[in-house]
């Protein structure tokens, strides 16, 4: 080491004396003073930084004669091919962040990986206005005539985004995907205006409230998009749904979207029966007025997901007023095979529909999450949220965490349930709980309750209603501002005194209750001991499906507003048998009931919303592709 660290530093002598010859040779000026001196160290660092980077070339070749011994060069191609399309593309066949970057090092690899890459021409197939110009030429010629997918990202400057459509324009015969961004007229005029038989996913976006005039829908390929599969137009505002004409659609999302055709969109769905995702999200639906009388309800047998959120819709009634666009859309559809639905509403005073209407068209929950192609995520119980809140109610329902994993693991659909409805009465929710889900058992439901009240503290009758469930395994209540200790110790009460079950078994309320939250609840300390002493210390014992069973054991959780914390107490409740644990929210005991790592659903293309990129382009993992083309450069050996 001592004669290699030597060797060193009288090379670096040496290369200082070398860099001031041939810097006098080249005549450039006077060292004395503080500007020559500063001078000659810029012109030494460029001098460097040459050296460097042909230090680096010179380094290939025995860089790849390393890598070619590598354990991994025994692979057979097909194995790393494979691979390096993993490394390449998402599961749903879209570009991974810094896809030139990636491409460009395995190139540099070794002459084998730059081979095997280069005669992969799906490698080669999906380009954008971002990437370098270089690499645009080089994956136009190397993808050969396989389909291709380009991306128009509305670049930072004019001139570059008419080099590279200029250069994709010559291969439009090979376009099955394109997506737009931040049209132009006079590129849409030039390059979008001509029809497109192979076009199968067309992808419209953005950033502003308006395109460009004369950016319309029916200018996009001369409006002809009968062999269209997906098309996701995100505040495209200038398409007239009622011009359009679509037979082949898979996928069809709109997003911020002001006075949608309603009419329009139900011959869209009439149109295309072999749909498999409808997206609405933040759409106003301009007035509507039924037909009459109501056509029969288009069935939709391959839909998978429906999706409505932030939705909002005037629309004229018989009875005038405003009414609930989602009650339209169920009325009028039939979607027997959906295993996705997701539904944010909201109830409108003098509704032409009653929220009994409503409720009554929602899909059953567990209908649609029993629909997975995965045997062994049937082996686990629907895990459901139903949170009761002060102006709405949400229920979840989806898989338990073994359950996506079976599916996960086994490449299966993740089946998933949500539905969130502004001012729907209380009563109502609560009925429609028990037609859909009242007679489950544990084995098959595991249901997670929340009730959050606002004026006037809690209600007894909310939990009483539920306390023959012996699927509620979490048990949430958040009391308001108003709670009375008073309404603790009835709580306490009730879970510590047995009732009559519907076939005369005497039961403990809540059997199978895993978890209690109390927040906003004052209370003394000794009602709580008491009423755990009571219900573990009770011989009472509990009727199931399965027999006769133990109290499950139970973890407390005492969050902010919540009294009775001497430790004298709290020491007492840890000592009860059945108690499992008992947490304070300052100590993060939120971990014990929060929401388990979710466990995406890779199996189907259709799954995952690609468009619009967010903010100024940003690709699949959120990491911006400006410096793409350099990186293409930089690798380019």
């Amino acid at each position: 080491m001592q004669g290699l660290k030597q060797a060193s530093e009288q090379c670096a002598a040496e290369f200082w004396e070398a860099f001031q010859r041939l810097d006098g040779m080249l005549d450039t000026g006077s060292e004395s003073g503080f500007e020559g001196i500063d001078a000659l160290l810029k012109r030494f660092d460029s001098f460097k930084a040459t050296f460097d980077d042909l230090v680096r070339q010179t380094e290939v070749k025995p860089i790849r004669q390393r890598n070619a011994l590598l354990p991994i060069q025994k692979l057979p191609d097909e194995l790393l091919q494979l691979i390096f399309h993993l490394l390449l593309f998402t599961t749903t066949g879209l570009r991974r962040s810094h896809y030139v970057r990636r491409i460009s090092t395995l190139r540099a690899v070794s002459w084998s990986w730059r081979n095997l890459i280069d005669r992969a021409p799906l490698f080669w197939a999906h380009i954008s206005s971002k990437d370098h110009a270089d690499f645009v030429s080089e994956a136009l010629e190397k993808s050969l005539n396989l389909p291709l997918h380009v991306r128009s990202m509305g670049s930072d400057t004019h001139e570059r985004e008419l080099a590279f459509l200029d250069k994709v324009f010559a291969h439009r015969h090979r376009w099955e995907s394109v997506a737009i961004h931040e049209p132009q007229a006079e590129l849409v005029q030039t390059y979008f205006h001509f029809p497109a038989p192979t076009l199968k996913k067309l992808l419209l976006s953005t950033d502003s409230r308006q395109p460009s005039e004369g950016a319309g829908f029916n200018k996009v390929f001369g409006g002809e998009l009968e062999n269209l599969e997906v098309l996701r137009a995100v505040r495209w505002k200038t398409i007239e749904w009622s011009d359009t004409h679509f037979t082949q659609l898979r996928v069809l999302e709109i997003e911020d979207y002001d006075r949608l055709n309603m009419g329009a969109i139900f011959n869209i769905l009439a149109g295309n029966p072999c749909l498999e995702v409808f997206r609405l999200d933040f759409i106003a639906f301009a007035p509507y007025t039924p037909p009459h009388p109501i056509p029969s309800p288009i069935a939709l047998e391959s839909l998978q997901e429906l999706t409505w959120t932030n939705v909002r819709q005037e629309v004229e009634t018989p009875t005038g007023g405003s009414d609930v666009a989602l009650t339209r859309i169920l009325q009028r559809i039939r979607v027997p095979t959906c295993s996705k639905f997701e539904v944010d509403s909201w109830l409108q005073d003098g509704s032409g529909v009653s929220p009994e209407e409503l409720v009554r068209l929602i899909l059953p929950p567990m209908q649609v999450t029993a629909r997975t192609t995965c045997e062994k995520s049937n082996l686990h119980p629907i895990v459901v949220d139903a949170s009761f809140g002060e102006s709405e109610f949400q229920l979840k329902a989806s898989r338990g965490v073994e359950g996506r994993r079976e599916a996960s693991r086994g490449s299966c659909s993740t089946p998933s349930f949500s539905i969130k409805v502004g001012a729907l009465p209380r009563s109502i929710a609560k009925r429609w709980m028990t037609d859909q889900l009242g007679g489950e058992s544990a084995r098959t439901l595991e249901l997670r309750l929340s009730f959050e009240y606002a004026e006037g503290g809690p209600s007894l009758g909310d939990v009483i209603y539920f306390q023959e469930w012996e699927s509620v395994s979490k048990l949430d209540i958040n009391g308001g501002s108003e709670s009375q200790q008073s309404i603790a110790r009835e709580l306490f009460l009730l879970l510590s005194t047995p009732c009559d079950s519907a076939n005369g078994v005497k039961i403990m309320p809540f059997p199978a209750l895993q978890t209690l939250r109390l927040s906003n609840l004052p209370f003394k300390g000794k009602d709580l001991v008491a009423s755990m002493t009571a219900r573990f210390g009770s011989d009472t014992t509990i009727a199931s499906g399965d027999g006769v069973s133990a109290l499950a054991a139970l973890s407390i959780i005492l969050a902010d507003g919540a009294g009775g914390r001497t430790e004298e107490y709290l020491d007492k409740i840890r000592a009860i048998p059945g108690i499992k644990a008992l947490k304070l929210f300052e100590e993060k005991a939120f971990s014990l009931f929060g929401e388990p790592p979710t466990i995406h659903d890779t199996s189907s293309i259709l799954s995952v919303s690609d468009w619009p990129p967010l903010g100024p382009f940003i690709e699949e993992s959120g990491n911006s592709s400006e410096s793409e083309g350099d990186a293409h450069s930089e690798n380019h050996t």
